[in-house]
């Protein structure tokens, strides 16, 4: 079964992209001892970011772009203290989804699904609160306290049970298949309390403080992790440098510092069955239906001699005073088998500062 090999990145790509592994060439880097991500913000301190979710499928030669979604949220500190800070997230705008699919270089409308996305857009719209979000950093800009964090976790609930819902409504075999109240109750127990919603709410505002509260040694460092357990063996590397405030090319606008992450894991045969298997029991009913596709995973070859690549990480620029400027988290996943096309997934949440009103000195 070779579609297996495009369902494994398919469901695998989330867990775990490539991008530039290099200073910004149009910054000068300058030697320091470290590079720290630390907040020194200001009481009615304002920003506004952009945002974009990309989904780009690669089999072969022929690539497939999806523009997710995209919009735009405001941040403003309420208060500034010795001990942290409070903000408060807005979200302002989010545009529709645009489903364009290029293959070698054409792009073709697919009005279908161009449909069906718009539908769960507007549900996620529909079912997801205006209600900014009040949040609470410490001196760092690490995020402590989501103040109105059960009525944004019951935002994600209600979300998430639209949107299966209309997918069982459109497609009702899915309802055979997919195990609609295993979802929603690993959903609620996702969020069911304040930390753990700091921890796993991966839209929007909190991407933005990711790495608030690290240091970074200066330069790039590769570290070979051998892993614990289960854990599969990864390589990590860090690139981490401040830019010249000096350099005649650069305006107020332009990042002060850098912070490159990514962590590359491989995997091969089995191993690969393994974590395909494990996820699709945790979101497939069990009965005849499932139960062929999982023995159509056990017995395929087609893993026996393939390789399983997953990169995940982020791009960071910040401004001096601990704003991020551009914030991007990329998931780069490929499979690659004897005698098959390589097949990879790319998956990008990319935040851009398009506005700021910060009342400390910047240089």
């Amino acid at each position: 079964m070779r579609t297996l090999l495009l369902t494994a990145i398919a469901i695998t790509s989330f867990l775990m992209s490539a991008s530039t592994w290099a200073v910004n060439q149009n910054e000068t880097a300058v030697t320091s001892d470290s590079v720290d991500v630390v907040a020194y913000f200001c009481k009615n301190d304002t920003l506004e970011y952009t945002y974009t979710y990309e989904d780009t499928k690669i089999k072969g030669t022929d690539t497939t772009t999806n523009l997710v979604a995209s919009g735009r949220f405001r941040l403003v500190v309420l208060d500034s203290t010795a001990t942290g800070y409070r903000i408060q997230y807005t979200p302002l705008e989010i545009d529709d989804a645009q489903y364009l699919h290029s293959t070698n270089g054409a792009n073709e409308h697919t009005s279908d699904k161009d449909a069906f996305m718009r539908t769960i857009l507007d549900l996620i719209n529909k079912n997801t609160s205006n209600t900014p979000i009040v949040f609470t950093t410490n001196e760092m800009g690490q995020i402590e306290h989501i103040e109105n964090w059960k009525s944004v976790s019951s935002d994600i609930v209600n979300v998430v049970s639209s949107v299966l819902d209309e997918v069982c409504k459109s497609i009702p075999q899915s309802s055979e298949i997919i195990n609609r109240e295993y979802i929603i109750n690993l959903v609620k127990q996702k969020y069911s309390t304040e930390q753990q919603l700091i921890e796993n709410y991966n839209e929007g505002f909190t991407q933005l403080f990711t790495l608030h509260g690290l240091r970074f040694a200066s330069g790039a460092t590769t570290v070979e992790d051998e892993g614990e357990g289960e854990e599969s063996p990864s390589t990590i590397q860090i690139a981490a440098y401040n830019f010249d405030p000096d350099d005649e090319d650069r305006d107020d606008f332009d990042p002060d510092y850098q912070v490159v992450m990514q962590s590359t894991t491989e995997l091969e045969g089995e191993a690969i069955k393994e974590l395909v298997g494990s996820i699709l029991g945790v979101f497939m009913k069990q009965n005849d239906k499932t139960e062929s596709v999982t023995k159509s995973l056990n017995d395929t070859q087609d893993f026996d001699n393939a390789t399983m690549s997953i990169t995940d990480g982020y791009e960071c620029y910040y401004w001096t005073n601990g704003w991020p400027s551009e914030i991007m988290h990329f998931n780069y996943t490929e499979i690659t088998a004897p005698e098959q096309p390589s097949q990879a997934r790319i998956k990008t949440k990319s935040f851009e500062c398009v506005y700021r009103s910060c009342f400390n000195f910047m240089r």
